[in-house]
């Protein structure tokens, strides 16, 4: 029996897309070539399956023959991504009303803020009252003169004049003295021996007696001057000091204490119409009545164009002998010498030759080039002032702060005498050195 004719079987196989073609040859062949096409179509699948997985997170693209391709298996799922937290709403500020629909948005005020107030006239003009005291007490009140630092008080409650002091408005208190004073009007000047109060007071020209005047006064108020209301009556002829007449003297309705007297009476821009005084009003038959009154501002003016040149704030002093010079690298006053108890010994000013001494170049700032222009500039400041000075010496700047004062002798001696005409002068004459004795000649 002859063996058949070898038997060629071709198989069709589809997988996932896949055709393996297998062939077969007998039967041990067969075995074996199935193993073999069966490892080849596990490859096959293998490598259509794995590029599909590992683009499964991209988006899938339908063949070209939808019936013919199998089902796209269904994607993994994806873990949920985490989001950032979300940061914390703040509220929406508030919407102002507007008034007009063009006006701007208003801001909220804000607690506890406050506005700088501008000071009332009154305020102002409380500035420029100080507070007359003898060993601590209250005698008076009085009023500093703008522009001038002096006082103007009342006389009656100042008894000998001596031992007096003035308390400003910040609370400093300075010695002061009587420079003149009128016993008519009962009017006094007070001069303080340090310092300069630089907030006073000025005249008024308007009428205080009209009908809308609105005028004040001012008293103690736990120590401290507080304005007041004042009514003026009217004018009227009172009797001064030894029998004097006051023409048109102010008539007050209003009640006054002792210790107000010398107070300024101010209108309504804190100017001075009149000064709290004590007079007398006469009566037909009888001693005349104490009563306070309103000194008015003719009156004072006449009273200040008779003070004596005397009754002047002392003069400052820095105690040094001085020469003009122009340097290489300044121009000033070189000190010569220094007196041993004043303010520029103090302040440790050098003096002498030119090689070590001192050149002031300049006092607060203003530039002196001459002993004249120095002179006048400390006579600008008052006594118990700090000036600083601009200094050139050995060779630099530097600024240096000298006390002024008054001097302690109005012939305040130096430690050498001046040797040059144009040197800065002290207060009064250098003393003159004593003639030496003359040599008698033996007699024949």
């Amino acid at each position: 029996m002859t063996n058949p004719a070898p038997l060629s079987v071709v198989s069709l196989a589809s997988c996932r897309g896949s055709i393996a073609v297998v062939r077969t040859t007998g039967h041990t062949g067969t075995v074996k070539s199935r193993q073999r096409w069966s490892i080849a179509v596990i490859l096959s699948a293998l490598a259509i399956v794995a590029p599909g997985a590992a683009f499964a997170d991209q988006p899938s693209v339908a063949p070209a023959d939808a019936d013919d391709a199998p089902p796209a298996p269904p994607p993994p799922p994806r873990a949920p991504a985490r989001r950032a937290p979300a940061p914390p709403q703040l509220p929406a500020p508030p919407q102002l009303p507007a008034a007009h629909a063009d006006a701007p948005a208003q801001l909220p005020e804000v607690k506890g803020a406050e506005t700088k107030k501008e000071p009332t006239a009154e305020e102002r003009a409380a500035r420029g009252v100080v507070v007359i005291e003898r060993a601590g007490q209250t005698v008076s009140l009085g009023a500093v003169l703008a522009g001038d630092g002096r006082i103007l008080a009342a006389l009656s409650p100042l008894g000998s004049g001596n031992d007096l002091e003035a308390r400003f408005a910040d609370g400093s208190v300075v010695r002061v003295k009587l420079g003149h004073h009128d016993r008519t009007w009962d009017l006094a000047l007070l001069v303080p021996q340090s310092g300069r109060w630089t907030e006073g007071l000025v005249a008024s020209s308007r009428d205080p007696i009209r009908q809308d005047a609105a005028i004040r006064s001012f008293t103690l108020a736990k120590g401290k001057p507080a304005p007041m209301s004042m009514v003026i009556r009217g004018r009227r002829n009172l009797i001064g000091a030894d029998d004097a007449a006051l023409p048109n003297a102010f008539e007050l309705g209003s009640r006054v204490s002792p210790l107000d007297l010398g107070s300024p009476i101010v209108d309504e821009d804190g100017r001075v119409v009149a000064v709290l005084t004590r007079g007398c009003a006469p009566n037909e038959g009888r001693p005349c009545t104490p009563v306070a009154f309103g000194t008015p501002i003719s009156a004072v003016r006449g009273f200040l164009r008779t003070v004596p040149a005397s009754a002047v704030a002392p003069s400052a002093w820095i105690g040094i002998q001085g020469v003009a010079e122009t340097g290489s690298f300044a121009k000033g006053v070189r000190i010569q010498s220094i007196h041993p108890d004043s303010p520029a010994a103090e302040a440790k000013l050098k003096g002498g030759d030119a090689s070590v001494s001192d050149m002031i170049v300049a006092v607060d700032g203003v530039p002196v080039t001459s002993p004249e222009a120095l002179a006048e500039s400390i006579r600008t400041h008052a006594v118990g002032e700090k000036v600083p000075l601009t200094v050139f010496g050995q060779g630099k700047y530097r600024q240096v702060v000298v006390a002024l004062r008054q001097a302690p002798d109005p012939r305040a001696a130096v430690k050498a005498p001046p040797a040059h005409p144009a040197e800065l002068p002290t207060l009064g004459d250098a003393p003159h050195p004593a003639p030496a004795p003359r040599s008698r000649a033996p007699k024949r």
